[in-house]
């Protein structure tokens, strides 16, 4: 797949601003009565088109539609997870709240030193109530980067809406605000698609990866499995050296299952294996990867990042948070890129929820992936590349 090399604006006389974007998509999933389920890859042109007012309401006019909801009944594996996000909902509203400060998330110093040593303290500066732990091996790859540009971007927990995630990033690599010394964080789907971008990838070539993924669940299911398809799609596609490109660049996100769960943030990595490991914990929904209620990450007991870091921040001087939900829907606040960008010709939440835990159909993908690309160009609009990137130069300690 090969999208056009930019994106145009021309402003109108009434003060709005056309983009013109033209995505060849070229997909079709097909099955057999006697095989096993394909995808033939057809050349097959979308151009989408939205407008942006210079007030505040926005619009998008696209040709490519929602679909229809389904009127299936749910599955397992979108029963399990509804429960987990459910959990993880009353958890965001309970911080929102301020009801669990000292219960919750927040840890002393002295509660945080085990055998690993936790060599520093973050707050959210969105959610002060909420603090990530790092260890000093963490700490330490952070500080030997010589060179970190801001904003860095962090990417929300978003199950199988993982395609939402690549359009963004797709976008922000494009044109510039993403470069090799952007710091990336992430929580589950997000931590992966920080993996990818690091990896050197294309988000293209993730995209037909998630098809193969998508695919497989589809054929033979996705409670209790997903881990392990997760897993083999990982090993397949990141290169070797992923673990060596992600020191100290990527922050991967994991709750930890003490007498209460609090997040750690990760960004050292020994290994490729290594960091599989880190993005699978950090995507590890109980009962739904795999058929336990937990996940071992060196020697910790973790689950779903996405439960206590939703969006953990970067280590650059600001951060842009990127979500795949309407942001405004959850009550999270501080959100710069997300389906609230265009909030008209959307799915509703209902359906994202369950494409975000049963794997969605190749053209609904492709339907994700063009989404972010657009809500990414719309927050560019108002936030030029020139007025906000920056670099900082750390001196040898």
């Amino acid at each position: 797949m090969i999208f056009r090399e930019d994106w145009s604006k021309t402003r109108t006389k009434r003060g709005k601003i056309l983009i013109f974007l033209s995505f060849p998509l070229k997909s079709l999933y097909q099955t057999g009565p006697n095989s096993n389920s394909h995808l033939l890859l057809l050349p097959r042109t979308s151009t989408l088109s939205f407008t942006v007012n210079s007030l505040p309401d926005r619009k998008l006019q696209s040709s490519v539609t929602p679909p229809p909801p389904s009127s299936e009944d749910k599955s397992w594996a979108v029963t399990t997870g509804e429960i987990f996000l459910r959990l993880a909902s009353r958890l965001i509203n309970l911080r929102s709240s301020n009801t669990v400060v000292g219960d919750f998330g927040f840890v002393t110093k002295k509660e945080a030193y085990d055998e690993e040593r936790i060599g520093a303290l973050t707050e959210d500066e969105v959610e002060p109530v909420v603090v990530w732990e790092q260890r000093v091996k963490d700490v330490e790859a952070e500080q030997e980067r010589r060179v970190i540009t801001s904003p860095g971007f962090s990417f929300s927990a978003a199950g199988l809406l993982f395609p939402y995630h690549l359009g963004v990033a797709k976008f922000l690599i494009e044109n510039g605000y993403i470069k090799e010394t952007t710091p990336l964080a992430g929580s589950s789907a997000g931590a992966i698609v920080c993996a990818v971008i690091a990896s050197g990838a294309s988000m293209e070539e993730a995209l037909e990866a998630t098809k193969i993924l998508a695919d497989d669940c589809r054929s033979l299911g996705t409670a209790f499995r997903l881990g392990a398809v997760l897993r083999k799609v990982l090993e397949n596609f990141l290169p070797d050296d992923t673990h060596i490109r992600a020191n100290g660049r990527i922050r991967v996100a994991v709750t930890q299952l003490l007498w209460r769960p609090r997040g750690l943030l990760v960004d050292q990595f020994d290994s490729k294996e290594d960091l599989i490991n880190a993005v699978i914990t950090s995507s590890y929904i109980p009962g739904y990867l795999a058929p336990r209620p937990a996940t071992l990450f060196r020697n910790r007991l973790c689950i779903d990042g996405g439960l206590t870091l939703f969006m953990p921040p970067t280590s650059a001087a600001q951060t842009v948070r990127v979500c795949a939900f309407p942001a405004s829907r959850l009550g999270l606040q501080g959100i710069g890129i997300s389906p609230d960008c265009n909030p008209e010709n959307r799915a509703g939440p209902r359906q994202l929820f369950n494409w975000a835990l049963e794997p969605a159909d190749d053209e609904i993908l492709d339907y994700l992936f063009e989404l972010g690309y657009v809500d990414a160009a719309v927050w560019a609009l108002e936030n030029p590349l020139e007025k906000i990137l920056h670099d900082d130069h750390r001196s040898l300690v």
